[in-house]
């Protein structure tokens, strides 16, 4: 391995107990030239994608949030999941091995898209994306992504994730183990956790109502946690078309997203009925709230809030 620590292409190779059993749902993403490379002493995760599909984009020609949450989240998978050699079992932080016996629960996420995102000059193709370990807690984590322009070095999306361990026979919240803390805790960059409030649904909240489908579901068999994205947009141009949103219309889209909120509560599964209630605040321009409930419950929130026209 060189100074930068770059992962080169392996062929032909038996492949460890973790990378065949965590990487081989994503071995694809090498095959369509997704690379890894680690820097800083490998406390930082380089993974270059080629970049966005044709259908990525909306018809004003901007990328979709769900496009890009998702990529992320493919990003940070192949990170993770991807062997750093092929004799031994080493991943970036170790994440892989510290996952192979327990689950993880997405909490919370923050996401910010820079303006420049949606300016057609800036290239698209190919683009970086650095993963950073966050924040170390007892028993979550966050991982830290920014999807960065690579000739120009202009960051386009800042992404944050906090992660709950779960037990795998409890099902419930476990403490991450020490000799991993002790290990990688020093690499952390953020201070604190992400805590998302839990939002107050008023009662005049609008509704959009469907059901989950196949495609929508991971490997856990549970719903995606980017798919909730699609859903609250969704639920959003329901609004704009049934006209009950005042603050918020088509030439409000155009202007692309600038940051969404979003807290998990729950899971969900193919087939499940969802109910989206979504409103507006009158003090907080071109913000869109969302509660997502299956059978009463609170699954998801979402707060949504699209750029200002320059």
């Amino acid at each position: 391995m060189d100074g930068s620590n770059s992962v080169e292409k392996r062929n032909n190779v038996k492949a460890t107990h973790y990378r065949s059993k965590l990487f081989e749902p994503f071995d694809h993403l090498e095959k369509l030239g997704y690379r890894l490379r680690l820097l800083d002493n490998e406390s930082v995760a380089v993974v270059h994608v080629p970049g966005f599909a044709v259908d990525a984009f909306d018809v004003y020609g901007n990328c979709h949030a769900w496009g890009i949450v998702k990529m992320i989240g493919r990003a940070v998978d192949f990170a993770h999941c991807f062997a750093l050699d092929s004799s031994s079992e080493r991943f970036f932080l170790d994440y892989a091995i510290l996952f192979d016996e327990l689950f993880t629960f997405m909490a919370s996420s923050s996401i910010e898209f820079d303006k420049s995102l949606y300016n057609p000059l800036v290239s698209k193709w190919p683009l970086n994306i650095n993963v950073h370990l966050g924040y170390v807690g007892t028993s979550s984590i966050n991982f830290v992504s920014n999807i960065v322009e690579p000739s120009s070095g202009e960051i386009l999306v800042r992404n944050v994730n906090q992660l709950v361990a779960i037990d795998k026979e409890t099902r419930k919240p476990t403490p991450l183990p020490s000799w991993w803390k002790k290990k990688h805790g020093d690499k952390a960059v953020r201070k604190e956790p992400l805590i998302v409030q839990k939002l107050s649904k008023p009662d005049d909240a609008h509704t959009y109502t469907f059901r989950v489908s196949w495609s929508e579901i991971d490997l856990y068999n549970h719903v995606n946690w980017t798919s909730y994205v699609l859903y609250s947009i969704n639920a959003l141009h329901h609004g704009i078309k049934e006209g009950v949103l005042r603050g918020i219309n088509k030439e409000v889209v155009k202007n692309g997203v600038q940051r969404m909120q979003m807290a998990y509560f729950g899971e969900c599964v193919e087939g499940d009925q969802l109910t989206v209630y979504f409103w507006e605040v009158e003090d907080q321009p071109r913000t869109v709230y969302f509660d997502m409930e299956r059978d009463g419950r609170t699954v998801f929130q979402n707060t949504l809030t699209y750029h200002k026209k320059e």
